[in-house]
């Protein structure tokens, strides 16, 4: 026969006699259980004969292979009045059921209460009580976990609150929760369970209230990309104890499928500092490059920011996430060595915000990955400021039918004065697109005028009947603030914009305007 090979629990004990380690660290690393930093094993030796009892009925009950019993015990009338009050509010959804439970020889008694971890009594050194947890292995090794007592209802099934384990058959976290995609070509859904612990301790342990849990990184257009991004999560140390790709189906009647799932290795590495990649970065991109799938309509709000990668030949859309791109850039590691050595945040754009308008009118850029220094930030605005002196002197040549060096040579003599003039009549055009966006609602409509607004601000580049509109908004403005002479100055300023005189010194623009008493002065 062969030989019988030693049990998990003495192989700790030979390990603590020989290296005098702590039983529960050599039991950990006996048994192979790969548990959160906030957890640890029970040590049997220290139990009393009932709790011991109690741990050994259900080391018992988890070598059949089944599930534990769970039962419910009668709910407290105050936590029932607390779930109606709720309910009755519309908050039912934010509404929480948590439990405390209690080991017994022949399973788990839940005991539901109103506030869960957070509750008052714990102190820094009595962090309430552990409950016995019996994990059974693939070979049938049971390994007794201490865990918190806590337990929450996750969809229709009790799991503990620190691990995600379901109270029946502990061990493996529970599966992401179903949800609706949100677009017809985002269909892979990026989901990591968060786990709260800290310096050994859980977050639900203390004033916040917090508990692990699962939460949508994002979502993809191919399984691919939502592959890349699921396995950085898990590649490296972190709060992240599993990572799962979700496929949807072509409609929201169908229900969602894990395809693949990523669990970090026992002595993950730190995850390094990324490097920016040698050369210039490369231009951002325009905002036809990067369009908003079409939506479904539903009571949330889709996912508001993208990621967008540069790929060697052009950028294209990683994932859609709602404000989390910044965390899935430091995970892939985007820069020298990473899997893209360069990456974007685009959001939304919200210009009347320091108004408290949240109108959405398109998208911006938010943030470059990896961040760009001092010395890029500082060639970046000088090239801005370039290109829009560039743009400046183009619009003034086509409009005017110059050549580009009379434009220069023409700014070069007008001065100060005359750019003054340039920027007026900008402004007032700017002035009347601004009043027709602000009359309109959210939507395709108000979204082009703003998009005509960067046009004419970030490229000199006119709307329809441009003079028309201006002098409209002119027209609608009251001038009990400022005299007529003001504005029939501004309407020159518009005319000038919009069409260049071909002599600006014979119709008196300023800059150009002759004065002869001073000539003559100058002469003498």
């Amino acid at each position: 026969m062969p030989k019988k090979q030693p049990t998990a629990a003495k192989r700790a004990r030979a390990a603590t006699r020989t290296s005098g380690t702590k039983y529960t660290a050599a039991l950990r690393e006996a048994t192979g259980v790969h548990l959160p930093p906030h957890l640890e094993l029970f040590d049997i030796r220290v139990l009393s004969d009932d709790e011991r009892m109690v741990a050994d009925c259900l080391r018992a009950l988890a070598a059949q292979g089944g599930k534990l019993p769970v039962r419910e015990a009668e709910p407290d009338p105050e936590v029932v009045e607390a779930r109606l009050r709720a309910e009755g509010k519309g908050i039912a959804p934010q509404w929480q059921r948590w439990a405390s439970v209690q080991a017994a020889v022949d399973g788990y008694v839940l005991r539901e209460s109103q506030y869960g971890p957070n509750r008052s009594g714990y102190t820094p050194t009595s962090r309430g009580p552990r409950v016995p947890v019996p994990v059974r292995a693939a070979d049938g090794t049971v390994t007794m976990i201490a865990m918190p007592e806590w337990a929450r209802l996750e969809g229709f099934q009790w799991v503990w609150a620190h691990t995600g384990w379901p109270v029946e058959t502990p061990g493996r976290i529970v599966h992401p929760p179903q949800d609706f995609f949100p677009a017809p070509a985002l269909r892979w859904q990026v989901a990591v369970w968060l786990d709260l612990g800290h310096d050994g301790k859980v977050l639900g342990e203390d004033y916040a209230g917090g508990a692990s849990g699962w939460q949508t990184v994002g979502w993809c257009t191919s399984r691919e990309d939502a592959q890349l991004i699921a396995r950085a999560y898990a590649a490296h140390r972190g709060p992240y104890a599993r990572a799962d790709v979700i496929e949807h189906g072509s409609d929201n009647g169908v229900v969602s499928v894990t395809r693949d799932t990523y669990l970090p290795a026992p002595g993950a590495s730190e995850r390094p500092r990324p490097t920016t990649a040698p050369g210039l970065r490369p231009a951002s991109p325009d905002r036809s490059q990067i369009p908003e799938p079409a939506w479904f309509k539903s009571k949330g709000n889709p996912p508001n920011s993208s990621l967008i990668v540069w790929t060697g030949t052009g950028w294209r859309t990683l994932v859609w996430t709602n404000w989390q791109a910044a965390n899935i850039a430091a995970v892939l590691g985007i820069g020298a060595g990473g899997p893209y050595e360069w990456a974007e945040d685009w959001g939304p754009r919200h210009p009347d915000r320091d108004l408290h308008d949240w109108t959405q009118e398109g998208r911006e850029l938010h943030r470059c990955f990896p961040e760009t220094t001092y010395e890029d930030r500082t060639e970046l605005f000088d090239a801005w400021r370039q290109t829009k002196e560039d743009a400046l002197v183009d619009a003034l040549a086509l409009r005017g039918g110059l050549t580009r060096e009379q434009a220069v040579a023409r700014l070069a003599q007008g001065g100060e004065e005359y750019r003054q003039v340039l920027d007026v009549g900008q402004a007032s055009i700017a002035r009347a697109l601004h009043t027709a966006r602000r009359a309109l609602p959210e939507g395709p409509e108000r979204t082009a005028i703003r998009h005509a607004l960067d046009d004419l601000m970030d490229h000199h580049l006119l709307p329809l009947d441009a003079e028309r509109i201006a002098g409209e908004q002119l027209d609608s403005e009251v001038e009990s603030t400022r005299s007529p002479e003001a504005t029939a100055w501004c309407r020159r300023a518009v005319a000038e914009y919009v069409a260049p005189t071909p002599d600006p010194a014979a119709v008196g623009v300023e800059g150009f305007k002759v004065f002869p008493d001073r000539d003559q002065e100058d002469a003498e």
